[in-house]
């Protein structure tokens, strides 16, 4: 019999040189990622508001204005203004992860996936914080790793960076703490996005090998850290089956990122070859895609510092963008996700501000999306909806019309993922309704009538105030004023989806309690004492 020997990435070779994969569809790949349907949202670890740690430029709330602020010569830096940071700017770091847990529970999330990278020592105490405050406040909530675009030395480094650190963390908070995101026989369950690069691989890999290389580096990874690991590979491209094959070889299950809901979605061919080859496929959702952060023109490149982005000035800078048709992609893929009973429902995410795909409380997206969600979750879980005995309307539309030129900030766009949805279906105001019996909409001077359920009605967007009025039997039984009205002269380029419901207020309540809320009031001449307002009528004299 011909000699055996161990070389690396765990493969054998016979005395011939012929390779034996002794990674390759093992059987705990086929076994389940969990035990119940969990909601998981992706977390940016250091995108979080407390004492002593302010928001990061790309969202911070001082840059929002185009006045009185170093980003004016841009027209405001930002166009999300996160309304915790107001709430949270004297609060600990432990008061303000309790905030983002029950904050996030109420909108529909089970548990948290941190955005992890090379380098950030410093995050470890704030995800140390979360498992910390979850155990003492004895809050549900499930917490993990999202292992994301490793970089820079050899694997073995990046492996030892990685494994010194999460060590850390596990032997802080404990490995057996419940927390802790793990499949029903154990498996600590660690999502990747493109996590590729925390493995070598030879320049002359054929495509099947690539991911041999990269299972083995987790394999190594799992193996410094003392645990098995259930990765969840991030899938952000038009796939192709034999590339996805290749994954399905080493992983046990997939989750897609801002892929959008089209007549061709990625998913459902995901979807089918993850069931053929009895792996997980896991859904996901996001509510937006619009770059609040300025980039390098041409480039995914941001720029880290307000005065860089300044210094390059607007001509230098573009902001990227994916059409997701007001509600309907958030919904579609929220619909995809319960007809294919998938096991976990990944949000994209839970407050990645800069990218414009946030649930947490901001004065742009407030609850219109956390409300869908928390419908189609009850639908999913075959649960009590929240809003069960409530007539809820929910307004989402565009400040402006797409095919309007903003003066005098008009900072390029670049629309990606086309062809997909078009851009013209964003020139509606849509109204979803969730109502427990028939009623009429009433728009302006257009009425629609509308059955019991879940139900999208769209309106032209007119320029001026957004109010919406729901009748019964003749008698006025729910109305919707948005603080925000849509204008036909913006005076800076803003593809931002706004959302506001007739539950709004029982929102905020619940999560700032009595404190008064902020608002976007950019184009309401209400809103006399706003001096965007101001500003914007002063640029189009």
């Amino acid at each position: 019999m011909a000699a055996i020997v161990l070389s690396s990435h765990e493969t054998l070779r016979d005395d011939n040189g012929l390779a034996e994969d002794k990674l390759k569809n093992l059987p705990e790949l086929s076994r389940p990622l969990t035990d119940k349907k969990l909601v998981i949202a992706h977390c940016m670890t250091n995108i979080i508001r407390y004492k002593g740690h302010k928001l990061e430029d790309s969202c911070n709330p001082d840059y929002y204005s185009p006045y009185d602020n170093v980003s004016s010569p841009l027209g405001g830096l930002t166009q999300v203004k996160v309304m915790e940071d107001q709430y949270l700017a004297k609060a600990s770091l432990d008061e303000a992860v309790e905030f983002e847990m029950r904050t996030a529970i109420k909108s529909g999330i089970d548990g948290f996936q941190f955005y992890y990278t090379l380098n950030n020592d410093s995050w470890d105490d704030i995800i140390k914080a979360y498992f910390r405050v979850a155990d003492k406040k004895h809050i549900n909530f499930k917490l993990t790793l999202c292992i994301s675009h490793p970089a820079g030395g050899t694997e073995d480094t990046r492996i030892d960076n990685f494994a010194r650190r999460i060590n850390g963390i596990l032997e802080a908070v404990g490995r057996d703490n419940p927390h802790w995101l793990r499949t029903p026989d154990g498996r600590l369950v660690v999502y990747l996005w493109y996590g590729e690069g925390l493995a070598d691989i030879p320049e002359k890999s054929k495509e099947k090998d690539k991911q041999y290389y990269m299972a083995a580096a987790y394999k190594k990874l799992a193996d410094a850290v003392g645990e098995k690991f259930a990765c969840v590979v991030s899938v952000n491209e038009q796939i192709t089956k034999e590339k996805l094959d290749h994954y399905l070889d080493y992983f046990p299950a997939i989750w897609l990122w801002t892929l959008p809901y089209t007549d061709s979605y990625i998913g459902n061919m995901v979807a089918a070859e993850c069931k053929k080859r009895r792996r997980i496929f896991t859904g996901s959702a996001f509510a937006d895609f619009y770059t609040s952060k300025l980039l390098k023109k041409g480039t995914w490149d941001m720029f880290h510092h307000v005065r860089d982005a300044v210094t390059a000035g607007i001509l230098n800078t573009e902001r990227k963008y994916i059409v997701t048709g007001l509600s309907y992609n958030f919904r579609k893929l929220l619909e995809f996700s319960i007809f294919t009973d998938v096991p976990v429902i990944n949000i994209i995410t839970w407050n990645d501000y800069p990218e414009g795909h946030h649930l947490a409380p901001e004065i742009n997206h407030n609850d219109g999306f956390s409300i869908l969600l928390q419908y189609y979750k009850s639908i999913w879980e075959k649960q009590i909806f929240a809003y069960q005995n409530r007539d809820v309307l929910i307004a989402f539309y565009k400040k402006y019309n797409h095919s309007i030129t903003p003066s005098p900030f008009n900072i390029p766009v670049t629309e990606i993922e086309k062809p997909g949805i078009k851009a013209s279906t964003e020139d509606s105001l849509e109204i979803v309704t969730i109502l427990q019996e028939n009623a009429v909409l009433l728009v302006r001077d257009k009425e629609v009538k509308v059955e019991p359920g879940l139900h999208s009605t769209c309106f032209a967007a007119s320029p001026g105030e957004v109010k919406v009025l729901l009748k019964r039997r003749g008698q006025e039984i729910a109305r919707l004023v948005c603080p925000e009205w849509i204008t036909d002269k913006p005076y800076r380029t803003d593809r931002l989806t706004y959302s506001f419901s007739n539950q709004a207020t029982d929102f905020y309540k619940t999560v700032f309690g009595d404190s008064s809320i902020v608002y976007s009031e950019e184009y309401n001449p209400a809103a006399v004492d706003n001096k965007i307002s101001c500003y914007h009528a002063q640029a189009l004299q």
